[in-house]
């Protein structure tokens, strides 16, 4: 199997290792530690790595490096594990029913938790308990930061980030299957409201979540990770079950092409020419692809102007206000203030983010 640079091989070497507790392997000569240690954090592994890379006489640099970045995401996960047990009891107060989707349930395939690093917990629940789960979060201290078609983002300061969908895909973009996930899923039985997905189901919906990042600027190593534990450990998945929907959603060939190259990194299998070339893509940008530059998105999107790009950031589209402040659906003439509000409290919760944004817009010519 070909890889991008000696850090790539090494780094799948290292994630091998971690995931079937096997030997360590010997360092490559010429390997660049900075390099690997870069590649690591793009594409989100640096805990999975972690447990094997402390077993490895590195230079003493990149090891701080390391221990600083495992150490702040353990300190975030368990964080954002106890905010979502508090928030769990509130749901059940509130007879909301919900499922949690993604890594926080992929985490558990994992030889340790703690390996499967995730950006925001990601929960699904239904469209009209919309009002009362806004309201909760707000009262949980939560900015509903964006509200899509789909999704409402929400974020409390220093890090907790909660995406609640109601719906697993947007009709607006170029991947999105009728997929419902409630139909095979299983209420919990310690949990009144609380729903966990079929594992056939949590399968499918990984190799889709892949393909829809495919789709748009590409996805990362870790998705490759999750699909060969979830291959392995998943005790009732039913292939027969999983190879018929992904051929109803028109991606059979893709799901072929990722299960065929987790086997060929993690068990050594022969690998195709269009496996080949996945491999080179996903290991060619960070754990969601390939990012388009700042300069390029106001460019393509913006004819080059920032000062639309500015107009846009600061007033977006109304719907998206009313959805964010529902108060607005009733009120419409309240419109005006709300975009006020919105601009002072991402300046509250966002500061950072914003001044970085400020300035990489100074630097654009």
């Amino acid at each position: 199997m070909k890889y991008t640079c000696v850090e790539s091989e090494y780094l799948v070497s290292l994630l091998k290792c971690a995931l079937k507790n096997e030997s360590v392997p010997y360092v490559p000569a010429g390997l660049n530690w900075e390099k690997l240690v870069k590649l690591s954090n793009e594409q989100q592994v640096y805990s999975t790595i972690a447990p094997v890379i402390n077993k490895i006489n590195i230079p003493a640099e990149q090891a701080q490096e390391l221990t600083f970045y495992t150490q702040n995401e353990l300190v975030r996960m368990i964080a954002m594990k106890n905010e979502l047990e508090q928030m769990e009891k509130d749901l059940a107060d509130l007879k909301i029913d919900y499922m949690l989707l993604k890594g926080s349930v992929i985490k558990f395939y994992y030889p340790k938790q703690k390996m499967r690093q995730m950006s925001d917990i990601d929960i699904l629940y239904h469209e009209g308990d919309r009002e009362r789960l806004v309201s909760m979060m707000k009262k949980r201290g939560f900015l509903l930061e964006t509200s899509e078609a789909n999704t409402d983002d929400f974020f409390k300061p220093p890090y907790y980030t909660f995406e609640w969908h109601r719906t697993i895909f947007d009709d607006r973009d170029e991947f999105h299957p009728d997929f419902d996930l409630w139909k095979r899923a299983k209420k919990d039985e310690k949990k009144p409201s609380k729903y966990n997905i079929d594992e056939s189901d949590l399968f499918i919906y990984s190799v889709c979540h892949a393909y829809d990042h495919y789709c748009q600027n590409g996805f990362g190593i870790r998705f490759v990770c999750d699909v060969y534990l979830l291959l392995n450990k998943l005790e009732s998945l039913d292939m027969t079950y999983v190879n018929s929907t992904l051929k109803k959603f028109g991606i059979e060939q893709f799901g072929n092409d990722l299960i065929g190259l987790a086997k060929a990194v993690f068990d050594g299998k022969s690998v195709s020419e269009s496996e080949q070339e996945l491999l080179d893509f996903i290991l060619s940008g960070g754990v969601y692809g390939k990012r388009i530059g700042f300069g390029e998105i106001i460019e393509e999107k913006y004819d080059g102007s920032k000062f639309k790009y500015i107009l846009k950031r600061l007033f977006p589209p109304k719907r998206q206000i009313m959805k964010t402040y529902q108060i607005c659906e009733r009120h419409p003439i309240l419109l005006p203030l709300f975009y006020i509000v919105r601009i002072f409290q991402k300046y509250k919760f966002k500061r950072k983010k914003i001044n970085k944004e400020i300035s990489d817009l100074k630097n654009i010519k």
